[in-house]
């Protein structure tokens, strides 16, 4: 069974992984390991953001290629210390930050179909809904403190965005970004 990915069969791994995330999330974070380190669930993560990207090369926008492995990265490592914090200070969450990594780096996996068109929005709700489940197995949590601090996360970093005047960071550029104001 795929508890973790595992480099030495990555392409059988991978999938193996791939596939209980999205089929069995309930399950896989169950069975996942909160210590072990960072580097098998960075690898997953890099994966899914490749195929991504690599979607977005071959139907475009062709710029998302870019930016969904930059903003990807930045995104899970300040996203997981935010996640965290926020677990840890207000709700009393019990897990450490390689464990809240490690389930938002599991969580990615929708995002290698994020360059699907049709499909994008269904894929960004997935992909919310498997952070909480994670969220629930590594801080100890129920489902509601689990979406409570998904959404205080958003908002904080959204605050923390716009305080800085780095608002227009938060989305890559893009045809659907407003380049001049009327």
């Amino acid at each position: 069974m795929h508890h973790e990915l595992q480099t030495d069969n990555l392409f059988d791994s991978f999938s193996g992984v791939w596939k209980r995330v999205t089929t069995e999330p309930r399950r896989f974070f169950e069975e996942m390991p909160i210590t072990g380190g960072l580097q098998a669930p960075l690898l997953f993560l890099v994966i899914c953001l490749a195929i991504a990207a690599v979607g977005f090369l071959l139907i475009g926008p062709r710029g998302f290629a870019f930016w969904i492995i930059v903003l990807g990265l930045v995104r899970a490592f300040v996203g997981a210390l935010v996640l965290m914090v926020i677990a840890r200070q207000i709700f009393h969450g019990t897990g450490d930050y390689e464990a809240t990594f490690r389930a938002l780096a599991y969580a990615s996996a929708p995002v290698a179909l994020l360059w699907l068109p049709l499909i994008r929005p269904l894929v960004v709700v997935y992909l919310l809904f498997l952070i909480i489940i994670g969220l629930e197995r590594v801080q100890g949590f129920d489902a509601t403190k689990a979406v409570l601090t998904m959404l205080l996360a958003v908002v904080t970093v959204g605050a923390i965005m716009w305080t800085l005047g780095l608002g227009h960071m938060v989305l890559p550029p893009g045809p659907f970004m407003m380049t001049h104001c009327p």
